[in-house]
């Protein structure tokens, strides 16, 4: 509790303007947190004042363990002025060897890897600022790259390497997305087009021309328009579900875009009662109860138009006849159910398999 209390009351005076420059930060900031956090702030080997790098320049502090062996370098600056000595911190680092770089004006607390690639801000593992995180919360990171313990072992410095490297590589990820999208777009991507097309169909009825799909996708470009399209657009007022004509009793299924409530029902397969979840585990249950009672009953189903798209099926024993991204169920003979679709077009394909049983909905079977 020692490092919590002393960081609450070092907040209390900050706010009063208690360190006007860098020598009271220095000596009523730094060297408090550091003694809290078991560095022997009298032992200028261990926490060497006035450390001079090897470009010449002197950073505040260096971290030496073992001793007279910086491994982190500590430059202060005076309330609301560490921004501007992010430069020279980090080159004072790099030409002395030095893995870690902490800037500080007492309230923010900046922790770099000089050594890494990018811009200084990308160098940046984590900024603490004591106004806007909890005691707790701050001890916790100081101790996390500042303990004497973890700098010792050299778990500080893991990480902090560790985050960098999973903010890098979010950061690739997602400068990459503009690029993918408009690769996919210039090389008129067979399966983006097919995807398009078959919600359009599933929404409207009638399938849209290629050429119209690819039309449209090529002029959508740009890291803006890439993400609305896969945000979609933002509302500022609440969306109230809409009703599809012809949704099946038990299921309250919505149009794309809203809302689709789908509590748990239960399905009556010619006299025997399933309990399902969703609009999938009831077409599936469906589909697995009818061929367990007649085996042609899907190959029928596959010869059935709604079943497939233009290119593409929606029930096959061929993984390569699917969607490469189909979520598939399982069905008797080896048989794969694609689900990936909206409420509407999955009780389309259930009546449509029930009409090809030969069976009459509402009356063989009942939701």
């Amino acid at each position: 509790m020692a490092l919590e209390d002393t960081i609450a009351d070092i907040v209390g005076k900050l706010r009063e303007g208690a360190f006007p420059n860098e020598q009271s930060v220095s000596q009523h900031v730094v060297l408090r947190i550091l003694s809290d956090l078991h560095w022997d702030v009298f032992e200028p080997s261990v926490v060497w004042p006035e450390y001079v790098t090897a470009s010449g320049g002197r950073a505040d502090f260096a971290l030496c363990e073992p001793r007279s062996k910086p491994k982190v370098l500590i430059e202060v600056k005076q309330p609301g002025k560490a921004e501007g000595g992010v430069r020279q911190s980090l080159e004072y680092a790099f030409h002395t060897g030095v893995p870690f770089v902490v800037l500080t004006d007492g309230q923010t607390w900046s922790f770099y890897l000089p050594a890494e690639p990018g811009d200084y801000e990308d160098r940046r593992v984590f900024k603490l600022d004591l106004y806007e995180h909890s005691v707790t919360r701050s001890a916790d990171v100081l101790e996390s790259y500042l303990g004497w313990r973890r700098v010792a072992s050299g778990e500080a410095l893991e990480d902090a390497r560790s985050a960098y490297r999973s903010q890098t590589r979010r950061a690739l990820a997602r400068q990459a997305i503009p690029d993918a999208w408009t690769r996919l777009v210039g090389q008129r991507d067979e399966l983006l087009i097919e995807v398009v097309g078959d919600a359009v169909e599933s929404k409207e009825g009638v399938r849209p021309d290629a050429e119209d799909v690819a039309r449209f996708l090529a002029g959508l470009g740009g890291a803006t328009t890439a993400q609305s399209v896969a945000l979609g657009p933002a509302r500022s007022d609440p969306v109230k579900p809409k009703a599809i004509r012809g949704a099946t009793t038990g299921v309250a299924a919505v149009d794309s875009g809203n809302v689709a409530v789908r509590p748990q029902g239960v399905v009556v397969v010619l006299g025997e009662e399933f309990r399902y979840r969703s609009a999938k585990e009831r077409l599936t249950i469906v589909l697995r109860e009818l061929a367990n009672r007649d085996a042609t009953i899907l190959n029928r189903c596959y010869e059935n138009s709604t079943f497939r798209g233009r290119r593409l099926r929606y029930l096959s024993r061929k993984t390569e006849e699917l969607n490469k991204y189909a979520r598939t169920e399982a069905l008797p003979g080896g048989w794969l159910l694609d689900t990936n679709f909206k409420i509407d077009q999955l009780d389309t394909m259930m009546r449509a398999a029930i009409e090809v049983a030969g069976l009459k909905f509402g009356t063989d079977i009942k939701v």
